[in-house]
């Protein structure tokens, strides 16, 4: 490799540049968070403007702190957005991340049949996340001059002069079709667009040279991958391992050599290359949940964590759908409701039936996970990880030996294992499962409260 690598990963919240040396150390660390967000009920709307001002400028000071004559940089982005372009490239409005919900009325009004049919064709679940659905419905909006873009080919653009996508993210964008490793034919069909409108697809490992009036040093840019499989390849020096990333939302995941899907839990099945997908569920609540507690009950994360250690009696049940939600239960208008409180109730056992609501929600996800793939361990990363009981409580839950990577921001180094095909044997702390604490009975009971809730 070159003397320097920075690899860059773009989130819904922030952004962040590791800096590299040879030995693949991390030397220099950059964080910007996005600050031109909008965000409403229905709406999430991020600003291309900003992020690429903070990736320029972040590389050019790196670049001038370090000297760097050499740079080879990373992208990883965050899947599912959405940014329409004039012919000229230019923004023709705001950058849409998954959370944005326009689309939601299209789904609605689509024949089950339809949904099952673009569902199988794409291996992008029927949820307003799905770029297909934000894109129909803005049609009106769409004329044989729009360049239909997202995140990732927009910053390679601006950072090399050339449009195109690597095929994860072009394969969680509803418009890519699994088998023909190509844009689908009847989505852009059904959308009145063409494939001339869209990026140029790209392996991950694509590169091409920063446009020559960016930079004064040698700069070659990696088309790089999703925020989804960079977790992922963190975990790439362990055998049988699927991935839990608990931030403000969640999601499990596994890489498998099969697009494997199923209609019914509305997996996602994203290409990385010829064999290799990573397939997977995602949810809209995770470590959000324990923030809105701490809001709400006036409590703390060391309140929680305290809790967590030394567990109260209870039956409450909560289901923590704040965020409405996406799988298990696939519903965007879902509402987060707790049962079965009398009066000797506490505060701290209504805490640690929030705290449960959010395991037990993981839990799902992770077993009918292992219905589609085989997995012996799960690998943990992303904020949730700071609070210091919680990754016991997630292992006994779960019953998997979880893997937590020692490195901060592990990810960024999953994105050059991704793209170099490199395996980096990683340090990782190791949380055993403990057996026979009870966990079970109240798992059947969330169980059958969200069955009769959401039927």
């Amino acid at each position: 490799m070159s003397k320097y690598l920075a690899s860059i990963d773009v989130g819904t919240t922030n952004l962040k540049i590791n800096l590299f040396h040879a030995s693949y150390e991390v030397i220099a660390t950059l964080k910007y968070t996005h600050k031109k967000i909008v965000f409403t009920a229905e709406r999430f709307e991020m600003n291309m403007d900003e992020i690429w001002i903070n990736v320029y400028s972040g590389l050019k000071q790196l670049i001038a702190e370090y000297q760097i004559a050499d740079l080879e940089v990373i992208l990883t982005t965050a899947m599912h957005s959405v940014q329409l372009l004039n012919s000229d490239y230019s923004l023709a409005g705001p950058l849409l991340a998954w959370a944005d919900k326009r689309g939601n009325e299209r789904i609605s009004k689509m024949r089950s049949e339809q949904l099952r049919e673009q569902y199988l064709r794409t291996g992008t679940p029927n949820h307003s996340m799905n770029p297909y659905f934000k894109l129909l419905h803005f049609q009106e909006q769409l004329s044989g001059s729009t360049r239909i873009g997202s995140l990732k080919d927009s910053l390679f653009y601006r950072l090399t002069g050339e449009w195109a996508i690597d095929v994860s993210n072009a394969s969680s964008s509803g418009l890519y079709n699994l088998s023909e490793a190509t844009w689908d034919r009847e989505s852009l069909g059904s959308l009145g667009i063409s494939k001339e409108q869209l990026p140029t697809i790209r392996p991950i490992n694509y590169c091409a040279p920063a446009a020559s009036d960016l930079f004064t040093s040698k700069v070659t840019v990696y088309i790089g991958t999703s925020d989804g499989i960079s977790s992922n390849y963190v975990f790439n020096d362990l055998e049988d391992v699927a991935v839990l990333s608990l931030g403000t939302s969640h999601a499990v995941r596994v890489i498998h050599e099969k697009g494997q899907l199923n209609h019914t839990y509305q997996n996602f099945a994203y290409a990385i290359h010829p064999e290799a997908y990573l397939i997977g569920l995602p949810s809209n609540n995770g470590a959000d949940v324990l923030a809105w507690a701490n809001k709400l009950f006036n409590s703390s994360f060391a309140e929680l964590n305290a809790i967590i250690l030394n567990p109260p009696e209870t039956e409450t049940i909560f289901l923590p759908f704040i965020n409405g939600e996406r799988a298990p239960i696939w519903e965007d208008t879902a509402m987060a409701h707790l049962f079965k409180l009398t009066r000797i109730s506490t505060r701290e056992s209504v805490l640690y039936a929030i705290i449960l609501g959010m395991v037990f929600n993981i839990k799902q996800n992770v077993d009918q996970l292992a219905e589609l793939a085989d997995f012996k361990a799960i690998g943990l990363v992303g904020g949730g990880t700071s609070l210091a009981a919680l990754p016991q409580l997630i292992a006994d839950v779960l019953g998997y030996t979880l893997y937590i990577p020692t490195m901060k921001n592990a990810e960024t180094l999953g994105s050059i294992a991704a793209v170099k095909g490199k395996t980096f044997q990683m340090e990782y702390k190791r949380v055993h499962p403990n057996e026979n604490l009870g966990y079970t009975r109240l798992y059947d009971k969330y169980k059958e409260t969200l069955d009769e809730q959401y039927k």
